[in-house]
């Protein structure tokens, strides 16, 4: 999304929420590795209107569903 080769998101489905942890020292467990985009993989997993915010203080993150509902505009 940034332009990183590499990028680790950390994903909950159940909140439709996605979150970028690439520069946050996290445990990387269970990491699947992906060779397309975050975009890509959440539409290949059957997301739409998949939309993104990246923000000074937190990391990026992406929501899924409608962006009517979204807080984050």
């Amino acid at each position: 999304m940034n332009g990183n080769e590499e990028e680790l998101w950390e994903i909950d489905y159940e909140k439709r929420f996605a979150l970028d942890v690439s520069e946050l020292n996290v445990v990387k467990e269970k990491v699947v590795k992906y060779p397309g985009t975050i975009e890509d993989y959440l539409r290949e997993k059957g997301f739409e209107e998949v939309h993104f915010h990246e923000s000074g203080t937190l990391p990026s993150h992406a929501h899924y569903g409608s962006k009517r509902s979204c807080s984050f505009r």
